[in-house]
């Protein structure tokens, strides 16, 4: 015997056997049962969806000997020539191929004479939005007002297409995609009847490629079966769908968010090579952005992307997912798909937008150790950890005074000449003034505070020797400040942000919470160390070594 498709060998015979559609399928079981049979149905929705296959179920109710009842029977002599295309009254149309005015002309003429077996004649129009407008036309006194022995089922994808007065006249039923877990309990069933070894993961995959079509999952596990082995992988699903698998979308997701460009060109490149299509990746990668995005906002028991959940901000998705849409548009245009591919993922690491979201990510941590700080100090307030062999370069106190004993006017003097430091004229001082350029001047009392972007510059400026050149550079002409104290720009975005909350709230002169600056010099160790030959004097001659100054 020739081999049967899973899809048509597996095609339901009872609406019990139809996964899901539940709403759909209990009005019209309830119809059935009261004898409320309409003239006319309208089935839209996506492929796969099983709007053939409950037409054909429901032409079987009707004409069933055994009704009034929910189902057809399968076992009388209509039911059984239904199924086998053996009874006339049961009249399958492709409106693909039939959309001309004859064709639909020939059924208006056909439509009058009496079923010759069943109760009812039931024409099933595939794909109706295919119709010529002219055949609508021909079709519509006939769907309007048919003769009591005739049920049009029309079947379409595309409702929009149809015109509003077939619509009026037909009872519509809207189908939905279908869930992936009815989908994954069918190819289970399949699977335990075909007697087909397939992993958890292979099923999975095949519901998550299938995206709502049960005919589609079925179909793809049936190309798996030919693929594969004795037992079907995740690997071997993707391989036949084209998909990209988990891992290779979790290795790319985590490149990009570590900004490693060149470790992403590689895996793009060696997707590329198995043969995975660009749309496809984008595709793909939207819809583990969708994933992650889900599994951080709301509770779900199915976490995927569990391990790489921390390393993705709100922002970095909603940032990614624009990108990736944007890219989506623009390959429809072009050739050159690749090319854009590899641009979006540059732009996903490299964009000034990319860079604004991590530090905005830095700055919302660095506040969270800071409210930490507060906890900790609040159960314990007088405790403090001292490092013995380190101290401070600055202190959260150095910063309060200075931003409590701030000066705007002497504050806006120094930066009407900040911009002059880079072309500062005195060439000892050149150095120093060209690294005082590059901090930023944020307040001014007594001392100056700079901030920077990279902690060794702060380090720079705050040593003896560099910091008394800076003062000079300032007190040239005359004397404005006695110090100057330099930290970290996103510490200071943290202390302002702080500093200003705590003076909206009334105090005048706000007492900063302790916080790490993470500006230390190390303390040399004053033991004096033992020389080396004299350790040797002593461990060869004992205590007859006698050392003299």
């Amino acid at each position: 015997m020739a081999y049967v498709a899973l899809y048509r060998a597996y095609r339901p015979r009872a609406f019990a056997e139809v996964s899901g559609q539940k709403v759909i399928i209990k009005t019209l079981q309830n119809a059935l049962l009261h004898d409320k049979i309409a003239h006319a149905y309208l089935f839209s929705g996506p492929r796969g969806t099983g709007k053939t296959s409950i037409a054909k179920i429901f032409a079987k109710a009707v004409n069933c000997t055994h009704q009034p009842s929910i189902e057809p029977c399968n076992e009388c002599d209509i039911c059984k020539g239904i199924d086998n295309g053996n009874i006339p009254d049961v009249i399958e149309i492709d409106a693909a191929s039939n959309n001309g005015v004859d064709e639909i002309r020939d059924l208006r003429d056909k439509v009058k004479y009496m079923p010759s077996v069943g109760r009812y004649k039931v024409y099933i129009i595939d794909e109706v939005h295919m119709l010529t407008p002219g055949a609508f036309n021909a079709l519509l006194k006939t769907l309007e007002e048919p003769p009591k022995h005739v049920i049009f089922i029309l079947a379409t994808t595309e409702v929009h297409k149809i015109p509003p007065t077939i619509l009026s006249r037909c009872q519509r039923f809207d189908f939905k995609n279908i869930e992936t877990n009815d989908i994954i309990e069918k190819l289970q069933q399949i699977a335990d009847k075909e007697k087909i070894k397939i992993s958890e993961e292979a099923i999975y995959a095949v519901a998550e490629n299938a995206e709502g079509g049960l005919r589609d999952a079925i179909s793809l596990l049936d190309q798996a079966i030919s693929y594969s082995g004795d037992t079907i992988t995740e690997d071997d699903v993707h391989q036949v769908s084209g998909s990209v698998s988990k891992k290779s979308i979790t290795q790319l997701l985590t490149a990009i968010s570590n900004k490693e460009i060149s470790n992403a060109m590689i895996l793009l490149k060696d997707l590329l090579a198995e043969g995975k299509e660009i749309s496809r990746i984008a595709n793909d990668l939207i819809l583990a952005l969708r994933d992650i995005l889900i599994e951080k906002t709301i509770k779900v028991e199915h976490h995927k992307y569990q391990e790489i959940l921390s390393i993705f901000s709100l922002d970095k998705i909603y940032f990614y997912l624009e990108i990736l849409n944007q890219l989506q548009i623009d390959m429809k245009t072009t050739h050159q798909k690749r090319a854009y591919m590899e641009l979006a993922l540059i732009k996903m690491m490299e964009h000034q937008t990319a860079k604004f979201i991590d530090f905005e990510a830095t700055i919302q941590d660095l506040k969270n150790s800071v409210s930490e700080l507060k906890q900790q100090l609040k159960v314990q307030p007088k405790q403090v950890i001292q490092s013995a062999d380190r101290k401070p370069l600055v202190t959260i106190k150095q910063v309060e005074a200075v931003l409590n004993n701030s000066d705007k006017d002497k504050k806006a003097l120094l930066l009407s000449g900040w911009d002059h430091l880079k072309s500062y004229p005195k060439p000892h001082l050149k150095m120093v003034a060209y690294l005082l350029s590059q901090g930023e001047l944020e307040a001014v009392s007594d001392t100056m505070l700079i901030v920077y972007d990279d902690i060794n510059l702060c380090k720079r400026i705050l040593d003896p020797e560099t910091k008394k050149m800076a003062l000079e550079v300032f007190n040239g002409k005359t004397h404005l400040v006695d110090d100057i104290i330099a930290i970290l720009k996103t510490d200071w975005l943290v202390i302002k942000e702080v500093y200003v909350d705590l003076w909206k709230k009334g105090s005048k002169k706000p007492k900063l919470p302790p916080y790490d600056l993470k500006l230390y010099i190390e303390l040399l160790n004053e033991e004096k160390k033992e020389p080396e030959i004299i350790s040797l004097a002593k461990e060869y001659f004992g205590d007859k070594a006698i050392i003299k100054e």
